[in-house]
């Protein structure tokens, strides 16, 4: 099964990268479909053996990390138009896809969080040098909000990301500014790349009639350029898609982390707000119809619906970070504060007949009293049971304690005596080696060569005399 699991997995990333290169492919191949099914299938997989599908995705993610560390030491020996370090579009797909499989709101999930560690790491490493990087950056970044938006989990990566990414939309002439404070460093050396400087000229530029209801979108479909003959991404499109995509992922955090990370959201959004900041001239401004004024206010050249855009998110940022009156930051939440319950104990004055229990079963007051001394006798005998019980364990404690002391004793004075006996036969024995007059014999063995010149007188036995 495991093998089978791999294949799947396998399949899923094929058919996604052939949708990158050709698209669905029509009715005879359907490969939008074809992924469904293979969804459908590694749910009910993993449902039946959690513990083998688990164990293939964690090598599958391991395989794909490992890529990835290749990838980014072969990046500086390659020309940014034929290589790249980001993964390619079935490997976002198939990613896409996990958070269906398995539930992403687990405090620690042996699949999902390696899946979102790889995600950030590729946020923040691979170097964005075309359109194509740059798309896949903000695909990834969606992917690590659906992360982590149903479990309330902050991820300083795609905060930093998309505040990057806001910077790449700024006027010419504050470039330098911008990517020296840029957070992410891939994004710093954007003046070394053309297709990135576009941007802000593609986004300037775009003539199509974009509204609420017909918002640019994301797109990695290649158009073929008269003059060099050379398929690229629309820049037009692809900064529409990239800066409004940007866009609603920060209203989406900002709804998410909204009084849910103790008024700590000037702190959380301060890349971001920066980054908004660095696009303050796009900002189309408020407009009042009754009172009129007197100076002429700048409008933004940006197209209309992107500049209204801007606007919004500007102004639901300016709410959140704009608290004048807030509680100091806490690295930790102090426990809950709780009072102890107060309970009124109940005491039976023996002295009064109470109906209680007895009235509600039909009993005379000589019937009651007689049961109330029935209890009251079987609680005291109880209670003599368990204190007699408890002496005697004492008692039998302590008894063991003094008869330990006792042998304990004995038994090392025994010890005491053994041990001098052992160091006086150790030292006659050590003067009959040294010899030199100091002492002869020693021993039954000189007894026994002895015993034929009758020096020494033994019996037949075997035993000295």
């Amino acid at each position: 099964m495991q093998n089978f699991y791999d294949v799947c997995l396998r399949r899923f990333m094929a058919v996604g990268d052939a949708i990158s290169d050709s698209g669905d492919g029509g009715k005879a191949l359907g490969r939008h479909e074809q992924l469904n099914d293979l969804t459908r299938v590694l749910y009910r997989m993993t449902q039946d053996s959690p513990s083998i599908a688990g164990a293939v995705w964690g090598r599958r993610i391991g395989i794909l990390h490992k890529a990835l560390l290749k990838r980014l030491r072969d990046v500086p020996l390659h020309h940014q138009d034929v290589f790249t370090a980001w993964p390619s579009v079935g490997t976002v797909l198939l990613l896409k896809a996990l958070p269906h499989i398995f539930p992403v709101t687990d405090y620690r999930h042996g699949v999902v969080l390696p899946s979102l560690l790889y995600l950030t790491q590729t946020l923040v490493q691979c170097p964005i040098r075309n359109h194509g990087d740059l798309v896949t950056g903000v695909l990834i970044a969606g992917l690590v909000v659906e992360y982590t938006r149903e479990a309330h989990r902050v991820s300083p990566e795609v905060l930093a990301f998309l505040a990057g990414v806001l910077r790449l939309f700024v006027v010419p002439n504050k470039w330098n500014e911008c990517a020296k404070t840029n957070p992410i460093p891939s994004l710093a050396n954007v003046v070394n790349y053309p297709d990135l400087l576009t941007l802000r000229d593609g986004l300037v530029s775009n003539k199509k009639g974009y509204s609420s209801e017909n918002p640019p979108k994301l797109s990695l479909e290649l158009k073929r350029n008269a003059s060099t003959n050379l398929e690229k991404l629309d820049s037009a499109k692809v900064a529409a898609g990239v800066f409004c995509a940007t866009l609603h992922m920060i209203d989406t955090l900002m709804d998410t982390f909204r009084g849910k990370v103790d008024h700590s959201e000037n702190e959380l959004f301060s890349e971001i707000a920066q980054s908004l900041l660095c696009l303050g001239e796009d900002i189309a401004p408020k407009s009042k119809t009754n009172t009129p004024s007197k100076k002429k206010k700048k409008m933004s050249i940006l197209p209309s619906y992107l500049s209204e855009r801007l606007s919004s998110t500007v102004h639901k940022m300016t709410k959140i970070t704009g608290q004048t009156h807030r509680a100091p930051l806490l690295r930790r939440l102090p426990p809950p504060t709780q009072s102890i319950k107060t309970l009124a104990p109940r005491m039976a004055d023996p002295t009064k007949y109470s109906l209680s229990n007895d009235a509600r079963q039909s009993k005379s007051q000589s019937q009651a009293e007689s049961d109330r001394l029935r209890r009251e006798y079987k609680r005291e005998h109880k209670a003599v049971s368990r204190e007699l019980r408890l002496d005697g364990q004492f008692v039998e404690m302590e008894r063991r304690k003094e008869l330990e002391y006792k042998t304990g004793k004995d038994r090392k004075k025994r010890n005491e005596n053994f041990a001098w006996l052992e160091g006086e036969q150790a030292a006659m024995n050590q003067q009959v080696r040294i010899g030199g007059g100091l002492l002869k014999g020693g021993g039954i063995g000189m007894a026994r060569a002895k015993a034929a010149t009758a020096q020494l007188g033994i019996k037949k036995g075997g035993k000295m005399s």
